[in-house]
C-alpha cells in the first residue's frame, strides 16, 4: 500500500512536470552580445524573457565569452548559437531548459538531459521534488554511495502526454564524480619590490600579479597595475594599467591604460590607452583618447582622439580626431580635425585645416589648407597657397586679349573661393632700331616686328550671381620682357581684373571687363625710360631710376 501511494505521487509529479508549458524554445527574442561571458547573457535572457535554465556552473564554462546576434528570432536559434561557440547541448524538460557540455555523460546512460540543474529545492511537504529533480537527486545518491530506496531504482519508462521522459538505467549508469574547486590564491597584492623580471618579492608569479604598488628597482615585470609604478630602467605589464607608470628608459603593456605613462625614452600600449604618454623618444599605442607628446614620433595603430605632439612626426592608421602637430610630418588614415607640421600633412576628410611648409593633402576639407602646394579632392573652405589642385574644384584654361598684352593663355586652379592664375602674355611691335655694322661703317637703321613676352602668377576668387553667371576678381603681377629673350631689369606689369563670366555650355564661359594696370619699370636707354607696353598713360610718376605708368584697360576671352 505504502509503495503504491509513493508511485501514485511520483507519477502525480512527473505528470505536473510534463503538463509545464513547453514553449521557451520558441520564445521570439532579440539579442545583441559582443564578447561577454555565458553566464551574463544566460541571466540576461532569463530576467528578460522569463526563461528558467538549468546548470552547473562547475561543468559549463560560465567565464567563457561569447558572441549573439539575433533580431526577432525563437529562442533556439540563439542557444544554436551559443551551443557552436561553446561545445554545449541543450533541451527542454518541462518548463526548464537544461544545459550541459556535450561529453560530460555517458549517452546510452542520459540520452538527453544534460546536466544536473544548478539548484535542487529541498524535499518539503512546500517544495515537493519535481520528476526530473527527484531523478537526479537519486543519481547524486547512488554516486556518493548512499542507500537508494526501491522506488527510486525502478526503471522509469516513457508516458504518454506532456513533454518527454527520458529513460535511464540507473544500475549501469555510472555520475561523474564531484569536483571541488580548489582554493585559488588571489592575483591581487597590495605592493611588490623587485631587482630585475621574477627577481622580487613575487618571484614565478610576477607575470600574474595585479599589485596596487609596484617599485623595481632596474626591470620589473606585472601582472596588471592598479596605482603606482616606478621603474629605475623599464616597466613591463603583461595585462592593463591603471594608475601612472613611472620609468627612467621604458614602460610596455600588453594590455589597456587609463591614467600616465612617463618615460625617459618610451612607451607603448598594445590595448586601448587613455589618458597621456609622455617620453624622450616615442609613444605607441593602439585605439588612444589621450595627449601623447614625444621628442621623435607618436604612432596609434587605431582611432586617435586628442592631442600628438612630437619633434619628427605623428601617425594614426585610423581617423585622429584632435590636433596633430610636428617638426616634419602628419599622417592620418581617417578623418582629421587639425594638422599643423614643418613639411607636410596626409589625411582623408579635414575638419578644422591643414597647415605645413609644403604639401598639404586631404580628402574633403572643410576647413583650411596653409602650404606651398595643396591637394584635395573638394573643400568647403580655403585652400592657400602657390599650388591649389582641387580635384572638384575651379579649374579652368583661358585664352584672352588686351590692349597691353595681345594674346594670353591662362591655367587657372582651385576653388571658387580661392584660385591661382599662371599666366603667359605676348604682343608684337614694329620697331626702327640703329645697327651698327662690325666693320666700322656707317651705322644703318632697320624696321622690323619685335616680340614681348610676359609670365606671370596671380590669384583669384568668385561671385556667384546665378548658376550660369558670376564675376571673377583677379589679381596678377607679371614680368615683361620687352623686346629681347629676357629683361634683367625691373619691368613689372600688374593688373586688377574685373570680369563677368557667362556660361555658355556644359564646360566653357565667355568673358570681358576692366583691367587696371600699373607698370613698375626700371628699363632705360639713353636716360630715357623706353618701356612702350602702356598704350596710353592717365598716371605717371619716377622715382629716381623707377617709373610708374597707371592705365585702365580691359580684357576678353573664352574659358575652358
Amino acid at each position: 500500500m505504502k509503495n503504491t501511494i509513493l508511485i501514485a505521487l511520483y507519477t502525480f509529479f512527473l505528470l505536473l512536470a510534463m503538463s509545464a508549458p513547453a514553449q521557451s524554445l520558441q520564445k521570439r527574442v532579440t539579442l545583441q552580445y559582443s564578447n561577454k561571458k555565458l553566464g551574463m547573457v544566460l541571466d540576461d535572457i532569463s530576467t528578460n524573457y522569463d526563461v528558467n535554465f538549468s546548470y552547473s556552473s562547475h561543468f559549463v564554462p560560465v567565464n567563457q565569452k561569447v558572441s549573439v546576434s539575433v533580431k526577432d528570432e525563437p529562442l533556439s536559434t540563439a542557444l544554436d548559437d551559443i551551443v557552436k561557440q561553446t561545445g554545449l547541448i541543450y533541451a527542454q524538460i518541462g518548463s526548464q531548459i537544461v544545459l550541459k557540455m556535450g561529453n560530460d555523460f555517458k549517452q546510452e546512460g542520459l540520452s538527453q538531459i544534460n546536466t544536473l540543474p544548478k539548484k535542487i529545492k529541498q524535499t518539503s511537504p512546500i517544495y515537493p521534488l519535481t520528476a526530473q529533480e527527484q531523478y537526479i537527486a537519486t543519481l547524486m545518491k547512488k554516486e556518493r554511495g548512499q542507500s537508494v530506496s526501491t522506488i527510486e531504482k525502478t526503471k522509469i519508462e516513457h508516458l504518454s502526454g506532456g513533454d518527454s521522459v527520458y529513460e535511464a538505467n540507473i544500475e549501469d549508469y555510472k555520475l561523474p564524480p564531484l569536483q571541488i574547486e580548489p582554493e585559488v590564491e588571489s592575483d591581487r597584492r597590495l605592493a611588490q619590490v623587485s631587482i630585475l623580471p621574477f627577481v622580487g618579492t613575487n618571484a614565478l608569479r610576477s607575470a600574474e600579479m595585479t599589485n596596487n604598488l609596484s617599485l623595481n628597482l632596474f626591470w620589473g615585470t606585472n601582472g596588471g597595475v592598479d596605482g603606482v609604478e616606478v621603474g629605475g630602467f623599464v616597466n613591463t605589464v603583461r595585462n592593463d594599467v591603471k594608475g601612472v607608470q613611472v620609468a627612467g628608459l621604458g614602460n610596455t603593456v600588453g594590455g589597456d591604460i587609463v591614467g600616465t605613462q612617463v618615460a625617459g625614452l618610451f612607451n607603448t600600449g598594445n590595448g586601448h590607452v587613455q589618458g597621456v604618454q609622455a617620453a624622450g623618444l616615442f609613444n605607441v599605442a593602439g585605439k588612444t583618447e589621450a595627449v601623447q607628446t614625444a621628442g621623435l614620433f607618436n604612432v596609434t595603430t587605431g582611432d586617435f582622439i586628442g592631442i600628438q605632439m612630437a619633434g619628427l612626426f605623428n601617425v594614426s592608421t585610423g581617423k585622429a580626431d584632435g590636433m596633430q602637430t610636428s617638426g616634419l610630418f602628419n599622417i592620418a588614415n581617417g578623418k582629421t580635425k587639425t594638422q599643423l607640421s614643418g613639411l607636410f600633412n596626409i589625411a582623408k576628410d579635414v575638419e578644422i585645416g591643414q597647415a605645413s611648409a609644403f604639401l598639404n593633402v586631404g580628402k574633403k576639407v572643410s576647413g583650411f589648407q596653409i602650404a606651398l602646394i595643396n591637394i584635395a579632392d573638394s573643400t568647403s573652405g580655403v585652400s592657400l597657397g602657390l599650388l591649389n589642385i582641387i580635384k572638384k574644384g575651379y579649374n579652368r584654361l583661358e585664352f584672352a586679349g588686351g590692349e597691353a598684352l595681345y594674346s594670353n593663355l591662362a591655367l587657372k586652379f582651385g576653388a571658387r573661393s580661392f584660385y591661382n592664375i599662371f599666366q603667359f602674355g605676348a604682343r608684337w611691335d614694329n620697331m626702327t632700331v640703329q645697327v651698327n655694322p662690325t666693320n666700322g661703317g656707317e651705322p644703318t637703321t632697320k624696321t622690323g616686328t619685335c616680340m614681348s613676352w610676359a609670365l606671370g602668377y596671380g590669384i583669384g576668387t568668385t561671385v556667384g550671381f546665378s548658376p550660369r553667371t558670376l564675376m571673377n576678381i583677379e589679381v596678377v603681377s607679371m614680368h615683361v620682357n620687352e623686346l629681347e629673350r629676357w629683361t634683367n631689369h625691373l619691368n613689372l606689369l600688374n593688373q586688377l581684373r574685373l570680369t563677368f563670366d557667362v556660361r555658355t555650355g556644359r564646360r566653357t564661359s565667355l568673358f570681358v571687363g576692366p583691367v587696371g594696370n600699373i607698370l613698375i619699370s626700371s628699363l632705360q636707354r639713353d636716360n630715357n625710360f623706353v618701356s612702350n607696353i602702356a598704350p596710353h598713360v592717365q598716371y605717371e610718376e619716377t622715382t629716381g631710376d623707377t617709373n610708374v605708368k597707371m592705365w585702365v584697360g580691359f580684357t576678353a576671352g573664352i574659358r575652358l
